[in-house]
């Protein structure tokens, strides 16, 4: 019985229909090497969910098969244990007595190899069960070499396998599988899509594949539900569009749709003598597509309509044909000459014998033959139909661009704005958000253009940002989250306040090993793992605990640092924006008035005061210095435009409720001169302006179905608003 709960490696392989190793071709290799070696001959493989731990392990059965195949591979006995069919069990003494039987099979089988798919699902089976013993008995024979051992773990299950057993570590050799990148990513992407063509029975453009890969590589900090590590992340992304594209196709046809699309084009243009022909074109057109849809649904509904009664029908017969086989095994069995001449043989078989069977049970046989034929005819007019239709589909590159703008919220016409147009769009994008710090803006736009698209490096690419409070040094790192990423909730920011002991750089890179949280790893450090792609905002880094500016160090130098388990993680491609309040009392101090200071001497004030608080190496990270940015004091110009920028939010929002807010330009000039303050820059202003939000909030409470105008005033004296509201359907006083 224990055969049951061992699965050959070539029955395994069967189930996984034209399977293919494509990439990761270093890895089998070392792979290979490892389960041929002397010691230490058992690995443990780690990687994210989804990274190809089981492909990997099946290429092993697959690589048996092949011309070249070394020996040393080919005389390999792989099999799978059945964790669930084994724990289905339910009884401790049948599951010890089945691991026995398996543990009997790989002693006697030369070069058994043992292959643990979900291998923390098992500990905690065998946990739970009271059964751990059962991990030092395998352990055991590792060590004895009676079997060679593959466990497969997720990354984040890692620490609590090693915990099992003290002699993992030293018996068996760990794999971290990482994900693929560039053009093995592509290579594997490209040889699943076959799977989910054939699937499907459309066509994917190879196009297609490449915006799956990007969209799902870029945009990986969103909340999308794409979770798995590359290649899976891009399969599924694919999967779902192809399911979304497949809905609307087989509802209204692609072409069908382009021509309707053309029509009302055309309608909107307005009557001319071109337009007419065309228009009639059009139309005429339209009425052959839909003339030839209507009679593909029609014989796809007819083909399914006789299958389902096909099917149905064949249930009824063989639930009568059970019926007249128990009738006629009861007579034979009450019959004296029939128990002398079977006694307790299977009746089944004597009554499927042309001797024993009724003419009546012969004929529901012949009518069940007869219909399973015509429901094999009948599937396969379906199947021609449907392909018929489905052949002169194509999933395209902007129908994964449509899919991916569904699920992350972000406008399909970003997403399908390659790099280089983004970067040209940078300046603007980030002036439409940041007033008032042009020639900041002007820096950043030259940096980042330099690094994302001259000569690359692996390092990140750092700036620190000082000056006042509310002045915009935050506000520029989610503009460039934003223009690059085509959303602000691509910002990673850590408020270093909360950094400020010397154990807080556990939070980071995570804890040493022994300590609560070391199975977790870091907070930095996994999201750069998960999320490679990213604006790191390190925001009031004056407050960070010295360790802190060590850590920094090595990743702005070398681009790279390792986690507490060891795990190298790679920052070249997160932008990390710093700010700092140093040098805040020199930037307010910059004007044109008697001992005032220009722009250059804030800055060397700025840059001598940065001294003091930071060591020389750390601010030589910032392309020597070069990186370092002092904001300009907002002016009141600036603030004019912030305010209204505000006030048009408001008015975005509640457009749909039909109410809309004035405020004359003169007053939002005296609330503006009233109400702002250097110290505290731009920052108090939204909250002020709140206020009105909320006069809105009361109105709409009150009577829900408002609409109208607010007129807006400032009172100097009381430092509030004066309000007015002004129903549509009257004028005001």
């Amino acid at each position: 019985m224990a055969d049951n709960f061992l699965i050959t490696g070539s029955d395994k392989l069967a189930s996984r229909k034209n399977f293919k190793l494509v990439g990761c071709a270093e890895k089998f290799e070392e792979l290979c090497t490892i389960l041929t070696r002397m010691e230490s001959n058992s690995v443990i493989v780690s990687g994210p969910s989804g990274v190809g731990i089981t492909t990997l392990a099946l290429a092993l059965q697959a690589r048996k098969a092949d011309a070249d195949a070394p020996f040393d591979i080919v005389n390999k006995r792989l099999f799978w244990l059945d964790t669930d069919g084994l724990f289905g069990l339910g009884d401790n003494d049948a599951i010890v007595k089945q691991f026995k039987s398996i543990f009997a099979i790989l002693d006697r089988t030369p070069d058994s190899v043992l292959i643990v798919e979900d291998t923390l699902d098992l500990i905690g089976a065998l946990n739970n069960s009271g059964l751990m013993h059962i991990v030092n008995a395998l352990t055991a024979m590792v060590k004895a070499k009676k079997t060679q051992v593959f466990l497969e773990v997720r990354e984040a299950d890692l620490t609590q396998v090693y915990k099992c057993h003290s002699d993992f570590r030293d018996h068996f050799t760990l794999m971290d599988l990482t994900e693929p990148v560039g053009a093995e990513l592509e290579e594997i992407v490209l040889h699943g899509a076959r799977d989910l063509e054939e699937s499907y029975g459309v066509r994917i453009d190879p196009a297609a594949v490449k915006a799956a890969i990007d969209m799902s590589s870029k945009y990986r900090s969103l909340d999308t539900g794409l979770t798995a590590a590359q290649p899976a992340r891009t399969r599924t992304l694919l999967d779902r569009g192809m399911a979304r594209y497949l809905l609307r196709a087989h509802s209204t046809p692609p072409l069908l749709a382009e021509l309707e699309a053309e029509l009302a084009r055309l309608t909107a243009s307005g009557p001319s003598s071109g337009n007419e022909e065309k228009t009639a074109a059009v139309r005429a057109a339209i009425a052959r597509r839909k003339a030839e849809f209507a009679e593909y649904q029609a014989k796809i509904k007819g083909y399914y309509a006789a299958q389902r009664e096909g099917e149905k029908s064949i249930a009824q017969m063989e639930g009568q044909l059970r019926e007249l086989e128990e009738e006629e095994k009861k007579r034979h069995l009450d019959d004296p000459a029939g128990k002398g001449s079977a006694g307790d043989a299977d009746f089944d078989l004597i009554a499927r014998a042309s001797g024993y069977a009724t003419p009546e049970i012969l004929k529901l046989r012949g009518d069940i033959a007869q219909t399973q034929a015509a429901v094999d005819e009948n599937r396969v007019k379906y199947k021609a139909v449907t392909k018929e239709i489905n052949d002169r589909l194509l999933f395209t590159a902007d129908m994964v661009i449509d899919e991916f703008s569904l699920i992350s919220g972000i406008d399909a016409s970003k997403l399908k704005q390659n790099d280089a147009v983004k970067l040209l769009n940078l300046h603007g994008s980030l002036k439409r958000r940041v007033f008032g710090q042009d020639a900041v803006l002007d820096h950043v736009d030259r940096a980042v253009k330099v690094w994302r698209r001259g000569r690359r490096t692996d390092r990140p690419l750092p700036f620190l940002f000082c000056g006042a409070s509310g002045v915009g040094k935050t506000e520029v790192a989610k503009g460039l989250a934003e223009a690059l990423f085509d959303t602000d909730k691509a910002l990673n920011r850590y408020d270093m306040g909360e950094f400020m002991e010397k154990n807080d750089v556990t939070k980071l890179i995570g804890a040493p090993p022994g300590y609560d949280g070391f199975a977790a790893g870091g907070e930095m450090t996994n999201s750069v793992r998960a999320n490679p792609y990213q604006v790191m905002l390190w925001d009031e880094i004056e407050k960070a605990h010295p360790d802190i500016f060590n850590i920094c160090l090595n990743i702005l130098d070398d681009g790279r640092c390792r986690d507490n388990l060891g795990r190298k993680v790679e920052f070249g491609d997160v932008v990390m924006p710093m700010t700092t309040n140093i040098g805040a009392d020199h930037a307010l101090r910059v004007g044109t008035g008697p001992g005032d200071l220009s722009q250059d001497e804030a800055y060397e004030l700025t840059i001598r005061d940065l001294k003091k608080a930071f060591r020389t190496e750390f601010l030589n990270r910032f392309e020597g210095r070069e990186n370092i940015i002092l904001f300009h004091k907002l002016n009141m110009d600036t603030i004019e435009k912030i305010v209204f920028r505000e006030i048009s939010r408001i008015n975005a929002f509640y457009v749909a409720q039909s109410i809309d807010v004035r405020f004359p330009e003169a007053q939002l000039r005296e609330f503006c001169d009233k109400a702002y303050t250097p110290e505290i820059g731009a920052r108090g202003l939204p909250g002020r302006i709140k206020r009105i939000e909320a006069m809105i909030v009361e109105k709409t409470m009150a009577d829900a179905a408002f609409s109208g105008t607010l007129d807006i005033g400032f009172d100097a004296t009381s430092r509030n608003f004066k309000s007015n509201w002004i129903p549509h359907d009257r004028k005001a006083a």
